[in-house]
């Protein structure tokens, strides 16, 4: 028998959540997925492995939602890109530092929204081979000054 205990005001927030006092409407990207030579080792970094990158944006959406217009909400195609080319064109040792690199590049588009990057390392050479490894950043929004 499963049992459902109910939420109450104690319980934390689930990750990835946006901070106190933003809006629960957000613009997602899931299991976008690239070849690319990132890891501690040389010998990792000499071969290409495969990397899997979800994003959340928090930010508000009655605005788009009205008026139908790509410009007034988060491009998700862009957010693609953005994630894909910073993947793929720079090498790094750490998922901390690759995911932190994409969170600025897309905040760099976007620098209203909070953002939580979810970076996996597909297959890693790990003890007991598991199916992946990775880090969940996320990301305050910038300040408009």
């Amino acid at each position: 028998m499963i049992q459902v205990r109910p939420s109450t005001t104690a319980d934390a927030p689930a990750p990835g959540r946006p901070l106190a006092g933003e809006q629960g409407d957000c613009v997602f990207v899931r299991g976008l997925e690239f070849e690319a030579s990132h890891g501690y080792t040389a010998a990792e970094r000499r071969a290409t492995r495969r990397f899997r990158v979800s994003m959340t944006l928090w930010t508000p959406l009655r605005a788009p939602a009205r008026s139908d217009r790509l410009s007034d909400t988060i491009d998700y195609w862009r957010v693609c890109e953005i994630a894909t080319r910073v993947g793929t064109e720079s090498t790094f040792k750490l998922l901390e530092k690759l995911a932190a690199k994409i969170a600025e590049s897309v905040q760099d588009t976007y620098p209203a929204s909070q953002i939580t990057v979810e970076l996996e390392k597909l297959a890693p050479p790990c003890p007991g081979c598991p199916e992946s490894c990775g880090v969940q950043m996320t990301f305050a929004p910038r300040d408009a000054s």
